[in-house]
């Protein structure tokens, strides 16, 4: 089976581009949350930098964050860069982290199918890229990778070593694969058309995921 990444052309893999991102959350939060952003300084601005899992229409990102779901947050930049491995994804660190606030980091998937990178040095990146963000004095939470049709074992792999990595660096942890993923790390059946990227019934269960685990990970840290 030949190997797809984590980027266009799928429908669902559209994200913005740099210019369109800013749009979205440059200057005002999207007129979902606007309208009962009533307490502006109350809120947390929330971004995200990832690879297209977090930007297509239907991703966990749009279905708990940018729609305005999680209460005491206000959606901040949409940095999802289709196709981009964790070390392409640092040219986009200052744009995601410039409403300040916490950006949720999600990463790897490009890494294992693009680069053919070992898990190990898959996580050597995103770490990588966790750190650039932490040095803007901006916080991060790091994010699972979604399952692989193709390569499950090697992203059981990655997200171990990843969670790992979060808990001895005092990172916070959002896991949005369980929900998802078999045993195996390939996908539950239904959740995913491509193998690679979740579907709308998949994304849905990832969005209630971070739903259900936000706030907690939003508190003083």
């Amino acid at each position: 089976m030949a190997l797809t990444a984590c980027s266009a052309p799928a429908t669902h893999d559209a994200a913005p581009a740099p210019s369109a991102a800013a749009a979205l959350s440059g200057g005002a939060a999207p007129a979902t949350a606007a309208a009962s952003d009533t307490s502006p300084s109350a809120l947390t601005v929330v971004s995200v930098l990832g690879d297209s899992h977090s930007g297509w229409p239907g991703s966990w990102f749009r279905g708990s964050v940018a729609n305005g779901a999680v209460p005491g947050v206000a959606p901040g930049v949409l940095a999802s860069e289709p196709g981009r491995t964790s070390i392409e994804l640092l040219a986009w660190v200052g744009q995601a982290t410039a409403r300040r606030g916490v950006v949720l980091v999600q990463a790897g998937t490009n890494d294992l199918l693009i680069r053919r990178a070992t898990p190990p040095v898959a996580a050597q990146g995103v770490e990588a890229l966790v750190t650039a963000v932490s040095a803007q004095h901006v916080r991060a939470i790091l994010v699972s990778v979604p399952p692989s049709g193709t390569l499950g074992a090697a992203t059981n792999q990655l997200n171990a070593l990843l969670e790992d990595w979060s808990h001895g660096h005092q990172v916070p942890w959002l896991d949005v694969t369980r929900a998802v993923a078999q045993a195996d790390g390939t996908w539950q059946l239904g959740l995913s058309d491509d193998g690679v990227h979740a579907n709308a019934a998949g994304g849905e269960r990832m969005a209630s995921a971070a739903r259900a685990q936000l706030p907690g990970l939003l508190g003083p840290g």
